[in-house]
């Protein structure tokens, strides 16, 4: 789960930018076999629309409209195709959510209330009259949809309360390595050899024996080998490490900086909302199971993200404007 704003928004899954994906980590989660419960649809055109042409609008800005044709993996996948299962899996857990919410009796104070309204309205601004009539957007339905994103936040934070999420800058520690890499211990013995030498330098030796080039590279707990990371992790700035064998590779290590305090600042925030989808799943999984969502599979496939209206309302950034302050 990624957090804009304090606020439950989907996080990465095609690029680093991606400002749209699933609730529940990365790759989304499993399909669960429906063991015979309530049925219910899942979200209309005048919804999926208000996502659709959101990330229309954001990733034109950022790339330009070329963005749609540009292929993610070695099938032809294009980026439109990607972006657009990853919203209406999106769509998906957020009806979820929203009737987990009901089923919670889980409801919004008279202050968001007021700020959900004053979403929709700003929306619908946004929009202009002709670009609510071309996403078949009424005001309730603006509404109603600000109040389920809401409550899918309220939700994830009133599940998890208790939980243990702390994590401590141990765990979470990012430093900053340069390394020489070589494919025989005997190269990798020479290399450490020539830096210890009088007059030796850790660049000088990685020009001649390293078969990468040079680079500072973050690394965390659980990123590389037990051993290498034993041996980067007890470094000091300035330290280097003795021969490290890495998955028949061997490395000679230099630490840059021991503690990047903005990347593991970043790593601890990470490591707290995968906590906390791991506490939510159990609950979120066992939910799902007795639900079976039906759509309209005439309209997923008539849905293109570059066809769809161009408009100027954001309805993440909406969203973040009237409830930044709760």
């Amino acid at each position: 789960m990624k957090k804009r704003n304090g606020q439950w928004i989907a996080a990465g899954g095609v690029t680093a930018v991606l400002t749209l994906s699933l609730f529940l980590g990365g790759c989304g989660v499993k399909e669960a076999i429906f063991s015979g419960g309530r049925e219910q649809k899942e979200y209309g055109k005048a919804e999926t629309m208000m996502i659709v042409t959101s990330e229309r609008l954001r990733y034109e800005e950022l790339y330009t409209s070329q963005i749609w044709t540009a292929a993610v993996d070695n099938r032809g996948t294009t980026f439109e195709s990607s972006l657009l299962s990853q919203i209406h899996e999106f769509l998906k857990e957020l009806k979820i959510m929203s009737l987990m919410a009901e089923e919670n009796e889980l409801t919004l104070s008279g202050q968001e209330q007021e700020a959900v309204r004053a979403a929709a309205d700003a929306y619908l601004a946004a929009l202009g009259g002709g670009g609510a009539e071309a996403l078949g957007l009424e005001e309730k339905t603006a509404e109603e949809f600000y109040e389920d994103y809401r409550l899918a936040n309220k939700l994830v934070d009133q599940l998890t309360a208790g939980a243990d999420l702390e994590v401590s800058d141990s765990e979470a520690r990012v430093i900053t390595v340069e390394e020489i890499e070589t494919s025989d211990a005997e190269t990798a013995s020479a290399a450490l050899a020539a830096i210890q030498a009088e007059g030796g330098s850790f660049q000088a030796a990685a020009k001649e024996y390293s078969e990468k080039p040079l680079e500072e590279i973050r690394i965390y707990r659980g990123q590389r080998g037990t051993a290498y990371e034993s041996a980067a992790f007890d470094l000091t700035a300035g330290g280097v490490s003795g021969v490290v064998e890495e998955n028949g590779k061997y490395y000679v290590i230099l630490c840059v900086n021991d503690y990047d305090e903005a990347a593991t600042q970043e790593r601890k925030e990470w490591m707290v909302r995968q906590r906390k989808n791991e506490t939510f799943y159990n609950a979120y999984q066992e939910f799902k199971t007795e639900l079976l969502l039906t759509g309209d599979d005439a309209l997923w496939e008539e849905i293109r993200i570059s066809d769809s209206p161009q408009v100027s309302a954001d309805f993440f950034a909406v969203y973040e404007e009237a409830f930044g302050s709760l």
